[in-house]
């Protein structure tokens, strides 16, 4: 879609994004998005309400779909009582992100540096317009997750789940870093192989029983 073509509205938000996948929260001024999207600052304040406002759209329009296409995969694998295995389960709550890459008009490393900081790189507290939906998928994931190891007391399976997700929130936001402080020695697996290797990575984390030699 050609930028000339956008709205005022949506051309803030592919400024934003653009440069908030590149740069990160907290080093993106109002005046870096309104020289990126070529508008004044009355513009920003007129459909958003502030900077702080804006962030949180940028947020909320890519956690609430990952989010919900979460549930759509959980539901999917957890069908009629059906007890998923942790593998499953895993790969539920990580493929979206695949998914919307796929969907998405920025280039893949791009997009996928966006969605990690959307997930971890947001200033104090989640947007509350997202707060819902993360409520609701954090509810559904530690279910089905008792379920499938339910001898796991419920702290440990609680920050398993937490640990996972900052293997995928790392992983999104500093491949370019790992390739760099390797030489390119890391390779440079697509989306796909990059998914399965995640997956193996927490399964083992969830499953190993403790004192367990490898």
């Amino acid at each position: 879609m050609a930028t000339a073509k956008l709205s005022t509205k949506e051309k803030i938000l592919t400024a934003t994004e653009h440069l908030l996948a590149e740069h990160g929260f907290d080093a993106v001024s109002l005046r870096d998005i309104t020289t990126s999207a070529d508008v004044n600052v009355a513009a920003v304040n007129y459909h958003f309400g502030s900077k702080d406002k804006l962030f949180e759209a940028v947020q909320c329009r890519h956690i609430n779909p990952v989010n919900e296409e979460r549930l759509r995969l959980l539901e999917k694998v957890t069908k009629n009582g059906r007890v998923a295995e942790v593998r499953e389960i895993l790969d539920a709550f990580m493929r979206p992100f695949i998914t919307m890459v796929k969907r998405s008009e920025m280039n893949e490393r791009m997009f996928l540096k966006l969605m990690g900081r959307c997930m971890s790189d947001q200033q104090g507290d989640l947007p509350e317009a997202a707060i819902p939906l993360i409520q609701e998928m954090m509810e559904a994931y530690t279910s089905a997750m008792t379920a499938a190891l339910p001898d796991m007391p419920m702290d440990q399976l609680l920050w398993r789940l937490h640990y996972s997700f900052g293997v995928m929130a790392q992983t999104l936001i500093h491949a370019d870093t790992v390739r760099q402080l390797t030489n390119g020695a890391c390779g440079d697996p697509d989306m796909e192989t990059q998914l399965a290797w995640m997956i193996d990575f927490c399964y083992a984390g969830f499953v190993r029983v403790e004192g367990e030699t490898a």
